[in-house]
């Protein structure tokens, strides 16, 4: 099914038309009504555009503008200039196409900044002279153009930072709102098998879900971009890449603000590659549990289980019941990052400053929310001392890979308790 058009587009596309209806006005008169209403429409294009610029420098958008080159909106400007000084030849009205902010429309801006998106007052446009309305309306036009060049310059030169922080946000936002409906279904699917026959179906539905997840790509050099073969795992930094340099009219037209809306192949996107972290997790926990089922709990698990467990009776309700199987499972998934101290700490027995900076993010997500942090770091240390700090600042504290792990990690627990 096709896109539907733009707000943009179709904000655009009525300036045009309206353009064209000017020249079929019989006086005078009927041209300076018409411009200034063109004029109104412009300056308000103009402020939306602005406003779309500055959503965009923050993050940037899937779709938004599926339809829309403002490099020729731009020069479409130029164009409509050429024909509104026309109209003004044919009344004995001269234009200068070169003046960009005239007297006149610093006045109209104002008094159109005053008038709220409902107001239908004319009176505070209607005492602007012929000369006066077609320089407001040449001034409109130039200043739409410069819009459309700056929107078209910024998302043709998107910054790595630019697209690491916006694709994090899209994320974040498919977790918040989609997560807990992808797990739920997942973990539906998954009680149908016994422990004994849930890796080869893991497996089979692992391979199926990959050949589906390869359909949203024209060829195998975009598919390379975002998926690693030998590793088998999604390449997040190459995904973000291709969302926002190649694809970001490709799958749909979707909102983060300001109400959350993917389209149905965002979503199908987003859906596989937090399936397949899952079904990941699953089969490397399979593997291990094989692995590990005639040996005893590793003692530095126990070390790091004695510790948590002394602030399990500050834990929320909801979760006190759920932290051993929790900690369980961080332990398991980022076992080799705890059980390797670093450099600059003292304690060497793990790496305290890991579990504390998890800790610290865990109780910023209400599962531990009873006591300030400094009573949080008296019940862990005996003290409060410096490692107050790890609890404070939570996953940054980490270093940022492994920081955006544990927060994805935790997310997906956190969801499918909600599931």
């Amino acid at each position: 099914m096709e896109q539907s058009n733009s707000t943009t587009y179709r904000l655009l596309s009525g300036i045009e038309h309206k353009m064209e209806v000017l020249s079929c006005s019989p006086c005078l008169l009927s041209v300076n009504l018409m411009s200034m209403s063109l004029a109104v429409d412009i300056r308000r294009m103009v402020r939306y555009s602005k406003g779309l610029l500055e959503q965009w420098q923050e993050c940037l958008p899937l779709g938004d503008w599926h339809d829309v080159n403002f490099a020729l909106w731009g020069n479409k400007m130029w164009d409509l200039i050429g024909k509104a000084c026309e109209v003004y030849r044919l009344n004995n009205v001269n234009i200068n196409i070169y003046e960009f902010e005239s007297e006149s429309y610093r006045q109209f801006k104002e008094l159109q900044d005053q008038i709220g998106p409902i107001d239908n007052t004319p009176l505070p446009m209607s005492n602007f002279s012929s000369a006066a309305v077609a320089s407001i309306l040449v001034c409109a036009l130039r200043e739409l153009n410069e819009v459309m060049m700056k929107i078209n310059e910024f998302l043709n030169s998107p910054t790595e930072d630019l697209i690491k922080r916006s694709y994090d946000q899209w994320e974040a936002c498919f977790r918040k709102h989609y997560l807990a409906d992808c797990i739920r279904k997942y973990q539906t699917w998954k009680l149908q098998y016994t422990p004994r026959t849930l890796k080869k179906h893991l497996v089979d539905r692992r391979n199926k879900e990959l050949e589906t997840f390869k359909t949203l790509f024209i060829n195998e050099d975009e598919f390379e971009l975002v998926y690693d073969a030998d590793q088998k795992i999604i390449d997040i930094d190459g995904l973000s890449r291709f969302l926002f340099l190649h694809a970001y009219n490709r799958f749909g037209v979707s909102y983060i603000d300001p109400r959350p809306m993917f389209s149905q192949k965002l979503q199908s996107l987003f859906t596989f590659v937090e399936l397949w972290q899952l079904m990941q997790f699953d089969l490397q926990s399979s593997k291990k549990s094989h692995e590990k089922a005639l040996q005893t709990i590793n003692p530095t698990e126990n070390k790091v289980r004695d510790l948590v467990k002394k602030v399990h009776d500050l834990a929320s309700d909801e979760w006190s019941k759920h932290l051993a199987d929790l900690w369980k499972r961080i332990y398991q998934e980022f076992h080799n990052e705890i059980e390797k101290a670093g450099s600059h700490e003292k304690f060497k027995e793990f790496s305290k400053k890991t579990v504390y900076c998890i800790l610290g993010h865990l109780k910023q997500k209400g599962v531990y929310q009873k006591v300030n942090n400094v009573a949080f770091t008296i019940a862990l240390e005996g003290d409060n001392n410096g490692m107050r700090k790890y609890i404070n600042n939570g996953l940054t504290e980490l270093e940022q890979s492994l920081g955006l792990r544990v927060e994805r990690m935790i997310d997906r627990e956190l969801a499918a308790k909600s599931a």
